[in-house]
C-alpha cells in the first residue's frame, strides 16, 4: 500500500524528493514519523528491481509478444502495439548523470519511447566498464531468453569485446563505433573508420570484417551512413555501426530506435519527476529510481491509451503537421491527463457552476464530460 501511495504521489506532484514525499504522504502521524517511515521503507530488501520490476516486465512482454502466429498477423499486431521492431525486442543501454549519481540504464524500446528495465550506479565518473555492462545485461537477457533481442549502444558502448560476448550468446547487436576504430576487410591492412571516405548522403555495408589491431576480433559487419544536408542542417559526422545483423536497412532502423532512451531520460528528469533534486544515499536512490520507473511506465501506457481513444485534444494540443517530432509524448499525455481528471474531480461544484454560466457552450461541455469519462477509463 505504501508503494501504491508513493506512485500516486509521484503522478500527482511530480517530485521524487524524499522530504516532499514525506510532507504529502497521507498518513495521520507527525511529519518526522512519516519521514522515518519512508526512509525505512526505501531500505527494505524486498523493494528491489529483480523482485518487483522483473516479474512485471516479464508478464508485460509475454502478453504483448505473441509467438506462433502467422507472419502477416504478427506484423499487423506488432505495428499496432509498437512493441517489437521487425520481430525483435530492442534493448538500449546508455548512461546518464543525475547530480553526483552516475547511472547506467538498460531499457526496452517501446515505439518512440523506452521503458527502463534494469539500472545500476557506477562507482566512478565517466564511462561504464565492460564488467558493469555485463552485470546489467546478464539478468535482463535471462528473463528475455525466449524472445529475439537486439542490443543497441552508442559510442560509449563501442567495445568490441561486448559485441563478441553478445554474439557468443546468440544475441544480435548494433553498437556505434568511434571513427578512430581500426577494421580489416579481407586480407587488406587495418585502417581507421575515418579513412573509409564516407561522404554526406552515402551509405555502405561491409561484411566479414575484423576489428582493432590489438584484439583482431571478427567476423562482424559494419554499417556506415552519413545523412545528407537537409534544410540547411548538416550532420557533423557519419554513423559507424558494428553489428552481427546481415541487413543495412534493418541495422539503421534499429539504431535509430535507440533515441527512445534519450526521450525517457528527459521525461524522468526536469520533464517529469525531477529526480536530480533528491539527496539520499545510494540504496534509497536506487529504490526511488524503481518508483520512478513504475510511475513513468504507467503514465506512458495511460497516454498511449488516451491517444488511441481519440480524446488526446482534451489534454494537449493537436499534432502539428509541420513538426517532425511531436510536441507531447505519450508520457506527457498520460501524466497531465490524470492531473486534468483530478482537477475536475476535486472541485465539482465550481465546475458545474462555471459551465452553467455559458449555456451557449452546453454541447461542447457535454462532449468534454464524455471525454472526461473516457480518459478516466483509460487511467
Amino acid at each position: 500500500m505504501t508503494l501504491q501511495l508513493l506512485v500516486l504521489l509521484l503522478q500527482t506532484h511530480r517530485k521524487v524528493c524524499l522530504s516532499r514525499l514525506a510532507t504529502l504522504f497521507p498518513q495521520p502521524i507527525l511529519y518526522e514519523s512519516r519521514l522515518r517511515n519512508l526512509q525505512r521503507f526505501l531500505y527494505l530488501p524486498r523493494l528491489s528491481v529483480k523482485l518487483i520490476w522483473f516479474p512485471i516486465i516479464k508478464h508485460l512482454v509475454k502478453n504483448q509478444f505473441r509467438l506462433g502466429i502467422n507472419n502477416r498477423a504478427q506484423r499487423r499486431y506488432q505495428n499496432k502495439k509498437k512493441f517489437t521492431h521487425h520481430g525483435y525486442l530492442l534493448l538500449a543501454i546508455d548512461r546518464t548523470q543525475w547530480r553526483e549519481r552516475n547511472l547506467c540504464v538498460l531499457s526496452l524500446v517501446w515505439g518512440n519511447h523506452a521503458l527502463p528495465i534494469y539500472w545500476g550506479c557506477l562507482e566512478k565518473k565517466g564511462n561504464s566498464s565492460f564488467k558493469k555492462q555485463k552485470s546489467l545485461l546478464i539478468p535482463v537477457l535471462k528473463i528475455l531468453k525466449p524472445y529475439p533481442v537486439v542490443v543497441l549502444g552508442d559510442r560509449e558502448f563501442h567495445s568490441i569485446k561486448l559485441g563478441e560476448w553478445l554474439n557468443e550468446r546468440g544475441v544480435k547487436f548494433a553498437l556505434r563505433q568511434k571513427k578512430s576504430t581500426f577494421i580489416q576487410e579481407g586480407s587488406q591492412d587495418y585502417e581507421a573508420l575515418k579513412d573509409l571516405e564516407i561522404k554526406p548522403g552515402m551509405t555502405r555495408f561491409i561484411q566479414g570484417i575484423n576489428c582493432t589491431k590489438r584484439h583482431q576480433i571478427g567476423q562482424f559487419n559494419l554499417g556506415a551512413t552519413w545523412k545528407r544536408k537537409y534544410l540547411g542542417k548538416k550532420v557533423k559526422e557519419p554513423w559507424y555501426i558494428l553489428t552481427n545483423l546481415d541487413n543495412l536497412k534493418l541495422t539503421l532502423s534499429f539504431y535509430k530506435a535507440r533515441w527512445g532512451i534519450e526521450s525517457m531520460f528527459k521525461d524522468c528528469k526536469t520533464g517529469g519527476y525531477n529526480l536530480e533534486q533528491t539527496w539520499v544515499n545510494e540504496p534509497r536512490f536506487l529504490a526511488l529510481v524503481l518508483l520512478v520507473a513504475i510511475a513513468y511506465s504507467l503514465a506512458t501506457f495511460h497516454g498511449e491509451s488516451i491517444q488511441k481513444k481519440g480524446v488526446r485534444s482534451y489534454v494537449c494540443r493537436k499534432p502539428e503537421p509541420h513538426r517532425l517530432v511531436e510536441r507531447h509524448s505519450h508520457f506527457w499525455i498520460g501524466l497531465y491527463g490524470q492531473l486534468w481528471v483530478n482537477a475536475m474531480n476535486d472541485w465539482p461544484e465550481l465546475v458545474i457552476l462555471l459551465t452553467s454560466l455559458k449555456p451557449n457552450k452546453r454541447r461542447n461541455f457535454q462532449q468534454g464530460f464524455k471525454a472526461l469519462s473516457i480518459i478516466q477509463t483509460a487511467l
